[in-house]
């Protein structure tokens, strides 16, 4: 989860080997695929990675991105992140705009990726454009070029999404039992973790709801209870003036000392570190 305003990667790419967690991050992020195949989980639910595909994450929104990479096949996607209160003093000149914009984040859907964008199409394009241009901006341009940027490349954006839905896909290879998981564990998160509590309820074995989670989304139980709490503990870390205690015992984790050390592990900073920082930003 990062905290910084603005950033820009165009064609980040991974050869040898592409590990994420679930994670979630206070900023807004677009990711388009231009080489590579795998799978999105967000939400509960799972959808197909391939080139041509742009993913749309909120800020908090838990998400994981399963790639297989090899050097013949690379994973290569060029990424935007940004904070949304960034283009807060420019909307009065785009209203529609900023109606379509506060439309996007408000979307339950958000983080469900687009297929079968082009290289060629204009919001493809326009990255390039910038990628192509922003070493060579003198430091007292980068601000109006990134906002400029930006409101472009939501304007492209716009334009897609008028244009008839059709193109989304869900994979049916992803395990309901795994959905079920993650559901019960967004309404439970705040609740002392008990597998057999979970596997009692969802009328399974505890032994095979562990396996089938781990087949599904290539990480255990345990560590999604601790990302989703993590997750949650930011928005409060954000959002609200709760001491870190209170926010410990809020998130499911009572020992102030061992949420600390979760979130550290989580997040690469404590949490008084990582409220700093937004408050800095």
């Amino acid at each position: 989860m990062g905290s910084r305003p603005f950033e820009f990667d165009y064609q980040r790419t991974s050869a040898i080997a592409f590990k994420e967690v679930f994670h979630a991050h206070l900023q807004m992020e677009f990711t388009y695929v231009h080489e590579g195949k795998g799978n999105l989980i967000i939400e509960g639910k799972s959808y197909s990675v391939e080139p041509g595909t742009l993913m749309i994450f909120q800020p908090f929104q838990l998400h994981r991105v399963q790639v297989h990479v090899t050097p013949e096949h690379p994973f290569v996607r060029s990424l935007i992140m940004f904070d949304p209160l960034l283009l807060q003093p420019y909307w009065d000149n785009f209203p529609q705009l900023k109606h379509y914009f506060q439309s996007l984040k408000q979307q339950q859907a958000g983080g469900r990726p687009l297929h079968h964008l082009k290289e060629s199409d204009p919001l493809v394009s326009l990255m390039k454009q910038f990628h192509e241009v922003n070493h060579s901006l003198s430091p007292h341009e980068h601000q109006e070029e990134y906002m400029f940027f930006l409101l472009s490349f939501l304007k492209q954006l716009q334009r897609i999404q008028r244009q008839p839905e059709g193109s989304f896909t869900h994979s049916s290879k992803f395990s309901h039992r795994a959905e079920e998981v993650m559901q019960w564990i967004e309404r439970h998160y705040h609740e002392p973790f008990r597998l057999e509590k979970l596997a009692s309820e969802l009328h399974v074995s505890r032994y095979h709801i562990a396996h089938l989670f781990k087949e599904a989304t290539g990480t255990t139980i345990l560590a999604y209870v601790h990302a989703t709490r993590i997750r949650h503990a930011c928005v409060w870390l954000t959002k609200t003036s709760l001491t870190i205690p209170e926010i410990a015992v809020r998130a499911g984790i009572p020992n102030p000392s061992y949420f600390c050390k979760i979130f550290r592990e989580t997040m690469g900073i404590t949490p008084h570190q990582y409220r700093l920082q937004i408050q800095k930003n």
